[in-house]
């Protein structure tokens, strides 16, 4: 691979862990079941390091069908 010039990113920063630091409510009490679609969207969003910059991955999935929304 160092012949063709190919090499991996350098490795992940480290992350400051804040102590005593509120944080949100779980809103669905970990229930998600759902009877019908579009009872209850869940999010996520990721980034990911490339040479030119961050890009942003976000999803919303429909927690009845598993499926992507958004």
């Amino acid at each position: 691979m160092s012949q063709a010039g190919v090499y991996g990113l350098p490795g992940p920063t480290r992350v400051k862990r804040l102590r005593g630091v509120a944080t949100a409510d779980d809103l669905v009490n970990r229930k998600f079941h759902r009877l019908r679609p579009n009872e209850l969207w869940v999010t996520d969003i990721t980034q990911h390091r490339t040479r030119e910059g961050w890009i942003y991955c976000a999803a919303v999935l429909d927690a009845y069908s598993r499926r992507i929304v958004g």
